[in-house]
C-alpha cells in the first residue's frame, strides 16, 4: 500500500513538475516570440512610412552607368547595370534595412517614430523630402541654389537653424556614406564585369571607402547646407524647431544610426 501510495506521490510531483515547467516555457518564451513578430510588423510599418525607399532609388541613380558618360563598350555598360539592378533589388534592400535597424531600435522606439512619421508636420516634411531628393527636380534645386542662394542668403537665424539640424541628424556623415559606398559599390562592380590585370591586387573595400570618404566629407558640409536651405524653405522657423526637438530623440538618433549602418553593410 505505501509502494503505490509512493508511486502515485511521485507520478504526482512528476506530472506538475512537467505542467510547471511547460507554463514557465509558454509565459517566458511565447512572449518573445510574439514580441519579434510584433516588431517586425513595426519595421515594415516604419520602412513605408518613413519612405526609405527612396535611399535605394538614390543608390540605383548613382550606380547605373549613362553610356554618354563614360567611353565603354555597350555590352559592359548594360551588364553593370543589370548588375546594379539585380544586386541591389527592393526585396534585397527592404531586408537589409529592416534586419539592421532590427538591432538599432526597441519597439518603444519603433512605436515614436511611427507617430512622428505619421502626424502632421512628419507628412510636411517627408513630402518636402521626397520633392526635394526626385531625380527630375535636381535641375530645379540646383537653379535655386545658384540663382537665390548665391544673391541673398537667408537671415543668419534660419541658416542657423538649418545648420542645427544638419548636425542633429547627422547629415554630412549620411550623404557621405551614401556618396562613398556608391561610388566603390559601382567601381568594383565595373571591375567584376571588365577587370583590369594590371597585376596589382584590388584594394579592400573598406580602405576604398576611407580614401573616398575624405575627398568627399570635404565639400560636403556646403552641399548639404545649400540642399537643406532648398528643402525645408516651405517649414516655418516654429516647424523647424519642432523638428530638431523630435530629432534630438533617441529614437530617431538611433535610427539616423541605423539608416548609416545598413547602408554601408548593403553597398
Amino acid at each position: 500500500m505505501a509502494e503505490c501510495m509512493d508511486a502515485r506521490s511521485l507520478w504526482s510531483i512528476r506530472y506538475h513538475g512537467i505542467r510547471y515547467y511547460l507554463t514557465l516555457f509558454f509565459f517566458l518564451i511565447c512572449p518573445l516570440q510574439l514580441q519579434a513578430a510584433d516588431k517586425g510588423l513595426l519595421l515594415t510599418e516604419l520602412y513605408e512610412n518613413a519612405r526609405l525607399e527612396r535611399q535605394l532609388g538614390w543608390i540605383l541613380n548613382s550606380m547605373t552607368l549613362d553610356q554618354r558618360n563614360y567611353q565603354l563598350p555597350d555590352k559592359v555598360i548594360d551588364t553593370v547595370n543589370l548588375v546594379v539592378k539585380v544586386r541591389y533589388s527592393p526585396k534585397l534592400f527592404k531586408t537589409s534595412m529592416e534586419a539592421t535597424l532590427d538591432e538599432a531600435l526597441s519597439i518603444g522606439e519603433l512605436l515614436k517614430l511611427i507617430d512622428w512619421f505619421n502626424s502632421n508636420l512628419g507628412q510636411k516634411v517627408l513630402r518636402l523630402e521626397m520633392e526635394a531628393n526626385d531625380p527630375r527636380n535636381a535641375l530645379r534645386m540646383q537653379a535655386y541654389i545658384e540663382e537665390k542662394l548665391t544673391r541673398e542668403l537667408p537671415r543668419t537665424s534660419r541658416i542657423r537653424l538649418i545648420e542645427e539640424l544638419m548636425e542633429t541628424l547627422n547629415a554630412v556623415e549620411l550623404g557621405t556614406e551614401l556618396a562613398a559606398s556608391a561610388s566603390v559599390g559601382a567601381r568594383r562592380i565595373l571591375h567584376e564585369v571588365m577587370p583590369v590585370n594590371d597585376g596589382r591586387p584590388l584594394r579592400p573595400p573598406q580602405i576604398q571607402k576611407a580614401r573616398e570618404k575624405s575627398a568627399i566629407r570635404k565639400g560636403m558640409n556646403d552641399h548639404m547646407r545649400s540642399a537643406f536651405l532648398y528643402t525645408y524653405r516651405g517649414l516655418s522657423d516654429k516647424e523647424i524647431r519642432a523638428y530638431l526637438d523630435f530629432a534630438r530623440s533617441t529614437a530617431m538618433q538611433n535610427f539616423q544610426r541605423g539608416q548609416i549602418q545598413a547602408i554601408a553593410r548593403i553597398l
